[in-house]
């Protein structure tokens, strides 16, 4: 429910650290506290780059 408080898609979680060790808990719960939500990631990026974000990709 923190993750998707925090606008994290269905079903994402960090439960474990870089080297695959699980986190407690409260571990968790901080991690979720102190991460970017894509979102607002997205809003930032949108507003202090405008230049790269009107940049459309050819797909072949």
């Amino acid at each position: 429910e923190l993750y998707r408080a925090q606008g994290f898609p269905a079903g994402y979680i960090i439960d474990r650290d870089y080297r695959g060790n699980r986190y407690a808990k409260d571990k968790q719960v901080a991690r979720c506290g102190n991460a970017v939500p894509p979102p607002f990631a997205e809003a930032l990026v949108r507003a202090n780059l405008p230049e790269m974000c009107n940049v459309q990709r050819e797909v072949a």
